[in-house]
């Protein structure tokens, strides 16, 4: 996969526009010129792969009740709040497609998984990990998706089914990074700490060992421009927008 210098990725797409994690927000991502789209995955009672930040819906869906897991329920009752991740790759291909966008998406799909809520809130992670490897292989986008979590065990399972992907492993605390990498078992291509945790030393760190660096979540400007010069491959954002126009990317990639 080909990407521009430093990469800007729509977190939840382009949310300031659009409810997070639908189609529209997504179809706006591309509207802008974004080329990667970062998105949540839960899973539904029958395994079906739903795009949704929580594993619960609040809401039309929940029949009265405060919340209702998603992982207790059929995807028939969620289908009219949360999209599958197949409907996703087919309707944002399919709409790029047809407004004569140029390049493809790329998926970097996060997988919303808990050690103490397996069985609970999603299924284990050998499980998870096949579910989640077996749609993308479906779906022929193989080619164009990464796999990040911030729980290990479910990026060492899918690794472990196909170690061809592209691997990331999300880190909110510093103190965990180091340990988590070696219980994974393998060198993945991502590590994507939260902005904050960014300095100089963590960039060395993993360059040492040809690990790209992607922060999250960069919404202002002086980050983001501190992000590019602590030398971050790009960023994660809810303001895509003013991230490519600050790096001077929107005609890079749209044209």
């Amino acid at each position: 996969m080909a990407f521009m210098d430093f990469e800007i990725q729509a977190h939840r797409g382009a949310r300031l526009f659009f409810p997070e994690n639908t189609l529209q927000a997504f179809f706006k991502a591309a509207d802008l010129g974004v080329r990667v789209v970062e998105l949540d995955l839960v899973v539904s009672k029958d395994n079906k792969i739903v795009v949704s930040h929580d594993p619960w819906l609040s809401g039309p869906c929940t029949e009265g009740r405060l919340r209702s897991l998603i992982f207790d329920m059929a995807y028939s009752d969620i289908a009219s709040c949360k999209p599958l991740l197949s409907t996703i790759f087919t309707k944002v291909d399919a709409y790029m497609v047809s407004e004569g966008m140029n390049g493809q998406m790329v998926y970097n799909l996060e997988i919303k998984s808990w050690p103490d809520k397996d069985r609970i809130f999603h299924p284990a992670p050998d499980l998870y990990a096949d579910l989640v490897l077996q749609l993308i292989a479906d779906a022929g986008v193989m080619d164009r998706v990464r796999i990040q979590s911030f729980d290990y065990r479910v990026i060492r399972e899918a690794w472990k089914l196909n170690s061809q992907l592209s691997y990331g492993l999300l880190i909110e605390e510093a103190k965990n990074m180091e340990p988590f990498l070696h219980a994974l078992g393998f060198v993945p291509q991502y590590v994507n700490p939260h902005f904050s945790l960014v300095d100089r030393e963590m960039t060395d760190y993993l360059h040492a060992k040809q690990i790209r660096m992607i922060p999250w979540t960069v919404n202002r400007t002086e980050d983001m421009k501190a992000m590019k010069q602590l030398g971050a491959e790009g960023i994660i954002t809810d303001d895509p927008e003013q991230a490519l126009s600050l790096f001077g990317l929107q005609e890079e990639v749209s044209d």
